[in-house]
């Protein structure tokens, strides 16, 4: 338990010194939100231009003028549904991920692009995190640019990994067991259990594939490895002989996770209008910046908690990389004799 609150702790202390990096990833996600966000104001605008309904919206909602706009809309347009609005946001897109259902194609082209960036920073961003010191916007690039294809070529990987549970592994559970052993069950309380527990294994596995994938990435960029697939083994082998720390420390993380939802539920904005409109929109963009966080602290803690358990605490600070130079957070120190 101590590896684990240490690992935690230090994970929220290099985010904490790298104010930088979650400026950058912020910044990065405003900028590929915008474009769709003024496509989808010109849409409403169109829609309402400076009728009656226009005047009612802007005070809070106008349901009639909402339900002719989602029956005509089509591409991004049709995704601006009450479902969206303050906490509905979050619920709908857990129950898409737990129900297997897909976005509107303009939705996955945005997030295609916007995980390609991730793919790209990520390399400088746990580079950063296992140095533990300050590097430069040259250093940082430079470990994104070297590590970027090996993310992808694991990104590869990782598609396979999830189309295999979206695909057979949902289908079964969902639509081959839970229908056949719930056929004859005259209570539904009983057959909502099971689906609710059938949620809970899915997102097991979801969780394990996760973890292998991020600890793939961790130990790539600390051990300077080339090979996805080898990063993936030594993965899985890491993950096998730590499982308790692995585990207990995605937890910890996952309830600050929770506990960023529970806050947001409570303050988020509804469909109001004046001044409650923007107040709405600093409370959700201080949300995503919460969310951007605690996802940082994971990769910064799960650095910490892979130095710590192989000894990697005891590494000396590699150069700051050079383009096209190797950027390998750092370089085993001999054991003293």
């Amino acid at each position: 338990m101590t590896t684990i609150f240490a690992s935690f702790l230090d994970g929220v202390r290099r985010v904490g010194r790298a104010p930088a990096v979650l400026a950058g990833v912020l910044l990065v996600t405003l900028l590929v939100a915008l474009p769709p966000a003024i496509v989808l104001r010109g849409l409403l605008a169109g829609s309402l231009g400076s009728s009656l309904a226009a005047e009612e919206a802007a005070r809070g909602v106008n349901q009639e003028w909402w339900e002719e706009f989602s029956s005509q809309a089509t591409g991004l347009g049709a995704t601006f549904t009450p479902r969206i609005i303050g906490f509905g946001g979050v619920l709908d897109n857990l129950s898409r991920v737990l129900d297997n259902r897909g976005y509107a194609a303009a939705v996955t082209v945005v997030a295609a692009g916007y995980l390609l960036l991730w793919t790209f920073l990520l390399g400088g961003i746990l580079d950063r995190y296992a140095r533990n010191r300050p590097t430069r916007a040259p250093a940082f690039f430079s470990a994104s640019g070297v590590f970027f294809f090996r993310f992808l070529r694991l990104a590869v990987l990782a598609a396979a990994a999830y189309a295999l549970l979206f695909g057979p592994v949902h289908r079964w559970l969902f639509d081959g067991f839970y229908p056949w052993a719930t056929r004859d069950w005259p209570v539904e309380r009983n057959a909502f259990l099971l689906r609710a527990a059938l949620y809970l294994v899915f997102g097991a596995l979801l969780v394990a594939v996760n973890v292998l994938f991020d600890y793939a990435k961790v130990r790539a960029v600390v051990e300077d490895r080339r090979s996805a697939l080898g990063a993936l083994m030594t993965a899985f082998g890491f993950v096998k002989r730590h499982p308790v720390p692995v585990f207990g420390l995605y937890l910890l993380n996952g309830l600050l996770f929770v506990a960023v939802l529970a806050a947001y539920a409570l303050v988020a904005p509804g469909a109001r209008g004046g001044w409650f409109a923007w107040l709405g929109l600093v409370v959700t963009e201080l949300y995503v910046l919460a969310r951007l966080a605690v996802k940082l602290i994971f990769y910064a803690s799960a650095t910490s908690l892979f130095q710590r358990l192989l000894a990697h605490s005891e590494y000396t600070a590699a150069p700051v990389p050079r383009w096209p130079e190797s950027p390998a957070a750092e370089a085993i120190a001999p054991p003293p004799q």
